[in-house]
């Protein structure tokens, strides 16, 4: 899994880190990327590439890779070396779903249809005991060695235009979308990078050329060398890029939040290190790498880097991006720990690891 930083110190930290993204003038197109750095560049004379949705990324060899939560179109989770496991998860979950007491249906269940193959299973179900509309779907897929599982709850069946009467057959169109999905996934081994166009996920890749799906995908990555450093990828493709998720409508919405949180001692004591706008593969946005104060309980000065893109609407190579460096992690926790990285050195793996990253080439 992804790292998920714990809510211990979260809310307060990200709003000092929001509030630091105002510190100071707005640097304008053409912050300085320093990629010259003696011990960064040891790290990275072997790399190995991992691919990310339609994307592809360079790190250390020896960097482990940690992933998020995955949509296509629907929530999709991977379970390397799972696959024997599968049989079992299926029938817990048809057993639990039937012993929901429907107030008008037999029961919850609405029916189990085939996967791709025949240890594959689609289950459908009603969302609660009182609903006759919302769904649950959940796509138990066997691939070899490895087992997914696609998951959605609360799509909503059709209602007749006239009358308002739930389509109780409109199910059948979720049933289609999840088959095929699941017909396209196959398995993929981390070190293999498809040649051919699509989206890759943990331990598989779903061939698509159209993007007619909505996709989201997040990565993390972790260095042995640097236990306490983390580096993380957001990316969903968007309708409608929205200014609001820009890192310039942050800045300004902070600077108004700083008073209103007593925070602004903690705010002035931000030390920001380089910012700017950027282009980061074809991504337009900005950049905010900071050197973040300890808080009250005293915890360590860290570094809070971090790039956002709102992307471009409908564009599969240019969805919205959120990337972040953060050091001084221990397990789950932010700044815990003294950073084992100097300014320059932390800055240097930054810009080698976002300087990488660029649309995943197809034949």
């Amino acid at each position: 899994m992804m790292f998920i930083f714990e809510k211990r110190r979260l809310n307060a930290y990200f709003l000092i880190f929001t509030l630091a993204l105002s510190n100071g003038a707005w640097a304008g197109a053409g912050s300085k990327v320093n990629l010259t750095n003696s011990i960064i560049e040891a790290m990275f004379k072997q790399t190995k590439p991992v691919c990310f949705g339609r994307f592809i990324i360079y790190i250390p060899a020896t960097a482990v890779v940690n992933w998020g939560e995955t949509h296509v179109d629907y929530n999709i989770n991977s379970y390397p070396g799972s696959g024997a496991k599968i049989s079992v998860e299926t029938q817990s979950k048809i057993e639990e779903i039937k012993k929901i007491k429907h107030i008008e249906e037999p029961s919850a269940l609405v029916g189990v249809f085939d996967g791709p193959n025949k240890d594959s299973k689609l289950v459908v179900g009603y969302e609660d005991f009182t609903t006759n509309s919302s769904l649950q779907l959940y796509s138990f897929i066997k691939l070899g060695k490895d087992a997914f599982v696609q998951k959605a709850v609360g799509p909503v069946l059709e209602r007749n235009k006239a009358t308002f009467v739930v389509d109780k057959n409109s199910y059948k169109k979720y049933v289609s979308k999840f088959q095929e999905i699941a017909g396209l996934l196959r398995s993929r081994a981390e070190s293999e990078i498809p040649t051919v166009a699509g989206i890759c996920i943990e331990a598989g890749f779903i061939p698509e050329s159209n993007g007619k799906y909505h996709e989201m995908t997040s990565i993390g990555f972790s260095f042995p060398e640097y236990p306490d450093v983390r580096f993380s990828i957001s990316t969903i493709r968007t309708n409608k890029a929205n200014p609001k998720d820009s890192l310039e409508y942050t800045m300004k919405e902070a600077a108004e939040s700083a008073g209103v949180f007593g925070m602004l001692s903690l705010f002035n004591k931000i030390k920001v290190l380089r910012k700017g706008e950027r282009k980061i593969g074809d991504w337009a946005g900005a950049e905010q790498l900071s050197w973040m104060p300890p808080d009250e309980k005293g915890m360590p000065w860290t570094h809070e880097f971090k790039f956002k893109s709102i992307g471009v609407a409908n564009d599969m190579f240019r969805p919205y991006i959120d990337m972040e460096l953060s050091t001084g992690v221990s397990k789950n926790s932010r700044a815990v720990n003294e950073p084992s990285l100097k300014d320059d050195e932390a800055i240097a793996l930054w810009d080698k690891l976002t300087a990488s990253i660029k649309t995943r080439p197809t034949k």
